[in-house]
């Protein structure tokens, strides 16, 4: 494998990752806890990177593997804006180009995130890059949907419910309502709340009941209180 210098660290679960400079060109060095779980990532990422939505693979040696380096917007501080800003047009935007991503995945790969977290996108070129692909694994799409619902609901920059504009356009890109998910929503709610301690004492039951009376009666979302 080609020698590197380490520039720094980047916060990652399950492996190590350095952003590092080698022969003159940055790139991603992500040290894997096996070189099971290396090869993993390197096949996703090395097929779906020939639609251009992951980076390439650039070298790789047991549990090391050398990414492309994608510079662009982290889409989880991009979605916080929107909703800082109560920018619908934005909020819209980033649910249509997450859910292309996603159908790029199941394209390609036969398998779902399973696990969706916004700082593991990257938005660049008018298109949402995956950057982190270990967790995929089988399932189904609308397990996907929720979690990213989840997550959006959990790390909105203002109240809940100024996401509303990218939960439902979400839904709406993949064809499905609201009670169609609203269970697995639930559940992954739950799951975050006792992984983090920021604003792990939302009701959660308020929060979903909340989805779906917005669901039934059409709330204006921006009146709100």
């Amino acid at each position: 494998m080609r020698s590197y210098n380490i520039i720094s660290a980047l916060p990652s679960n399950f492996k190590k990752v350095y952003k590092v400079e080698s022969q003159g060109a940055v790139y991603i060095l992500k040290e894997y806890e096996s070189a099971e779980d290396a090869e993993k990532e390197m096949q996703i990422a090395g097929q779906i990177a020939l639609t251009g939505y992951a980076p390439k693979v650039i070298d790789h040696q047991d549990n090391l593997v050398l990414y492309e380096y994608i510079e662009g917007e982290n889409f989880c501080e991009v979605f916080r804006q929107a909703t800082m800003t109560d920018d619908v047009e934005s909020m819209e935007l980033l649910a249509t180009r997450l859910s292309i991503f996603l159908q790029i995945i199941y394209s390609f790969t036969d398998k779902v995130v399973k696990v969706i977290d916004f700082n593991n996108y990257v938005v660049k070129d008018g298109r949402v890059v995956g950057v982190d692909f270990l967790k995929i694994d089988e399932g189904m799409p609308y397990e996907d949907v929720a979690s990213a619902i989840a997550f959006a609901l959990m790390n909105s920059a203002g109240q809940y419910y100024d996401c509303y504009p990218f939960v439902y356009k979400l839904l709406s890109c993949f064809k499905l309502e609201m009670m169609d998910v609203i269970n697995e929503v639930k559940a992954r709610l739950k799951q975050r709340a006792s992984q983090i301690g920021a604003r792990s004492d939302i009701d959660i039951d308020m929060l979903v009941d909340g989805l779906v009376d917005f669901d039934k009666k059409g709330v204006d979302w921006r009146k709100l209180i």
